[in-house]
């Protein structure tokens, strides 16, 4: 008995086995989420080159609305991050619609490969990539009312329970046994909680306030590579964000409250500072010592130079 595959419900075109969408309307759906046609590469039927892939995938600046809400910077941060999650759905998911398959504990080989495909979407710039791996995955916590587990933006977490399943190699090329690397290093995933998540979590930090957090660590006047025109630049950025907070904060708070929930929210801009070092002495001391294997275009392409934080 043969089954005949049903048509794209789109275009009514053949679409392919066991997804819903045929290529035509799966590349539509991409380019209404923000994907520039124009430095798609050729030639990308194979799998395995997904990396590569994802560069496609940057998000075009006509897509962001400035000014809706009258908070000129952090509206264009809010929709920045939209069309991120709209991205962010080809990327990890794959475009069409297919069945969502439950979140999964993942160990370090799997983080990192979700994290490099961040990285190739080129919206993040190098010293800050990190501090946003870190500050979303406390958001991430604060939405799931969760501390124990660490999401990623594929929807998989981390279990910061047991470690031993995020250090576990199951090709066993790791040099050190996932209980080795989990007296060396598993002490991280409570100072991640300590600086940020457990922070968040007791402000119940919500989606504006996360991206006003964003930009105020995006915009780093301390950064020892920049000029000093660009850290002035930085300065009154950071100044206009925290205006426009107490301005979103005066429409259902007292002046003193707004004051304080503000002030709050920012004492959380250097335990993130922290928490990033420690994540960067993690990676370095694993390379070093060879402790587990960081991919290389990891340790190369996205991990700042420590004179930077």
């Amino acid at each position: 008995m043969s089954f005949s595959t049903p048509p794209c419900p789109v275009c009514k075109a053949p679409s392919n086995a066991g997804t819903a969408f045929c290529k035509s309307c799966r590349f539509a759906k991409c380019l209404s989420v923000g994907m520039q046609k124009e430095i798609v590469q050729l030639g990308r039927e194979g799998y395995g080159k997904r990396d590569k892939e994802t560069m496609a995938l940057v998000p075009s600046p006509t897509k962001f609305k400035v000014n809706r809400q009258g908070l000129p910077i952090l509206d264009t941060i809010i929709e920045t991050y939209k069309t991120l999650e709209n991205v962010r759905t080809c990327v990890h998911q794959g475009p069409g619609i297919v069945p969502k398959r439950p979140p999964k504990p993942v160990n370090y080989q799997e983080t990192i490969a979700c994290f490099l495909k961040e990285f190739y979407l080129d919206l993040l710039h190098r010293n800050f990539y990190l501090q946003f791996v870190v500050l979303e995955g406390g958001f991430f916590s604060c939405n799931h009312k969760r501390s124990d587990i660490r999401y990623l933006p594929s929807g998989d977490y981390i279990d910061c329970v047991h470690p031993e399943t995020y250090y576990f190699d199951p090709d066993g090329l790791q040099p050190m046994t996932p209980d080795e690397a989990v007296t060396m290093f598993a002490s991280s995933f409570q100072t991640y909680g300590r600086n940020v998540t457990h922070p968040m979590l007791r402000e119940n930090a919500d989606r504006f306030e996360f991206l006003a957090l964003t930009g105020m660590a995006l915009f780093d006047a301390d950064l020892e590579s920049i000029s000093e025109e660009t850290a002035g630049v930085c300065r009154k950025v950071r100044l206009r964000i925290q205006k426009e907070m107490l301005k979103y904060y005066n429409s259902t708070k007292s002046s003193e409250e707004a004051s304080v929930r503000l002030g709050n929210l920012i004492s959380i801009i250097p335990s993130l500072h922290r928490a990033t070092r420690r994540f960067l002495e993690d990676i370095e001391l694993s390379h070093v010592l060879k402790a587990y294997a960081v991919d290389e275009k990891f340790y190369d392409n996205c991990l700042p130079k420590f004179g930077n934080l």
